[in-house]
């Protein structure tokens, strides 16, 4: 059962590299290098609450995995210290992405386009400037989660690999 775990855990990393790439260097340019912005925005207001979603309900998964591990091998969690705080981290972030920052990024958007048909250009602009500065804070964190989730995976199986030579 544990190497079944531990397999299971380097997949769930696997996917979670996999959905972090694929939503973040493919989804999203494909969508606003091909729609207008409004449209390629909704689609991804549509898209990024299941993506970020899945980041935190993968990473208490993974923790429960490691939980069950830990069930046998007391001593586990000393000698993967830097897993356990880098996967509290990952599900820290991926749910701050997807219960605080995205709906504030929302809000922000849906009264830019409100302004925007009121006329109010000085106001939109206002929105469009805070909207930005949104944006950047979730992709910095984005991007912070996808260097984890490789830590993780690479921390989680090069150690692996050494307690069971060891």
């Amino acid at each position: 059962m544990n190497k079944a775990v531990d397999v299971l855990i380097l997949l769930l990393l696997g996917v979670l590299v996999g959905f972090n790439v694929f939503f973040s260097f493919i989804v999203a340019p494909l969508l606003f290098s091909n729609f207008d912005h409004r449209s390629a925005g909704e689609v991804t207001n549509l898209i990024f609450p299941y993506y970020f979603g899945s980041g935190w309900v993968i990473g208490i998964i993974i923790y429960t995995l490691f939980g069950i591990k830990s069930i046998k091998d007391k001593e586990i969690i000393k000698k993967y210290k830097g897993f356990v705080i880098g996967t509290l981290v990952l599900v820290i972030t991926h749910m701050a992405l997807h219960k605080t920052v995205l709906p504030v990024a929302r809000s922000i958007n849906i009264q830019y386009y409100q302004e925007l048909k009121e006329g109010n250009k000085e106001k939109a602009s206002e929105l469009k400037s805070k909207f930005k500065t949104i944006h950047g804070i979730s992709s910095a964190v984005n991007l912070f989660n996808l260097a984890l989730e490789i830590y993780l995976f690479q921390y989680y199986f090069l150690r692996e690999r050494k307690l069971k030579k060891a």
